[in-house]
């Protein structure tokens, strides 16, 4: 007796989110073996996340904050991931946008007026991780290095560098030894939409739309889909597929460092250790939960962003470790790979 995997030839969008629906609910009941074995209770768990997730007003904006920094960086992956180019980098490129907002916000611009900073640094953060893409993106074009090593690698670099940065040279002298930097001016300060809430967080709304529009309805979109599909085959047509690995993946770390730039301007309002609790990697959780869709990568930011901030309540209430947050992201990354192998294979037992 043995398992045979068959390709699917076809594979219809009714069947991939009712795959994708079980991957999550298949979570959730790995989830609440893992409370029940360490004795907790699991019913009152969730009651707890998702009450003070999505109907409490602190919980909330906790959630659309964290929706905010997961939706702009799975955007910029789902460019990337439909050129099946696997920028798994968002981490450092989120770093790397933070650090560059931060130099122009605390070191080169920090007297300019609002007005000139609210485009400014987002647009710094942009470039930032741009620049940092632009590395895995020239090493596979021109010696064919691993996009994923790459990219998985820069994320360390970029941290210890960001470490080196907060510990050392740019650490606030009126930290008391914390390593952080000093608060940005008001002026690079984005301004709140409602209580916590930063109006960076249409960012990723607007974004969405453009990036549907342009994977859908432009020529650029459609090079992408084909060299996706099939590199070959976009070569002999003519297509310029360097050039568009090269683009795809450096508008991708864009995204990411723009999202990082919004995070440092929104939230944090300075730089500091441990920057992100792990946006870029739970971002990749977004991008395949929601099938590579900009719009549904919202809704999914959304729910993800509520299911992090009800396992941080989690910690108060009911004294569960940090750990639980990151064994969930664990287990719904799991199942969710199980869930695109079961889209793209037919399962069939051979007696």
């Amino acid at each position: 007796m043995k398992l045979k995997f068959e390709p699917r030839i076809e594979s219809s969008k009714v069947l991939e989110v009712s795959i994708m629906f079980m991957s999550v609910i298949l979570a959730f009941l790995i989830f609440t073996l893992f409370m029940l074995i360490t004795g907790r209770d699991p019913f009152g768990a969730y009651k707890t996340m998702f009450f003070w997730a999505f109907a409490k007003k602190v919980g909330l904006e906790g959630s659309l904050i964290k929706f905010s920094a997961l939706s702009t960086i799975g955007l910029g992956l789902i460019l990337a991931f439909r050129m099946k180019v696997w920028n798994i980098g968002g981490e450092g490129q989120f770093y790397l946008g933070a650090m560059v907002t931060t130099l122009l916000a605390l070191f080169w611009f920090p007297h300019l007026p609002h007005i000139f900073l609210l485009f400014l640094l987002p647009l710094g953060g942009f470039i930032g991780g741009s620049l940092w893409a632009l590395i895995p993106a020239l090493m596979k074009v021109c010696l064919g290095a691993d996009e994923i090593v790459v990219t998985l690698m820069l994320n360390y670099i970029a941290m210890l560098w960001v470490d080196y940065l907060v510990y050392g040279s740019w650490r606030d002298p009126a930290s008391f030894g914390f390593p952080m930097t000093a608060i940005f001016p008001e002026s690079a300060k984005l301004p709140y939409l409602w209580g916590k809430v930063h109006i960076g967080v249409l960012v990723p709304i607007v974004l969405a739309i453009v990036l549907r529009v342009v994977l859908e309805r432009t020529k650029l979109g459609y090079e992408i889909k084909v060299i996706g599909d099939n590199p070959d085959v976009a070569f002999c047509s003519g297509m310029n597929v360097k050039r568009n690995i090269i683009l795809t993946l450096v508008l991708s770390g864009g995204i990411a460092g723009l999202s990082g730039a919004l995070y440092a301007m929104g939230v944090q309002h300075r730089l500091q250790h441990a920057f992100s609790p792990g946006y870029g990697y739970t971002a990749i959780i977004v991008a395949w939960l929601s099938r590579l869709n900009p719009i549904a990568a919202l809704f999914v930011s959304f729910f993800l962003g509520g299911i992090f901030v009800g396992c941080e309540i989690l910690q108060i209430v009911m004294k569960v470790p940090t750990s639980v947050v990151y064994i969930f992201q664990g287990i719904l990354f799991f199942c969710v790979l199980i869930g695109d192998v079961l889209i793209r294979y037919r399962i069939r037992l051979n007696l």
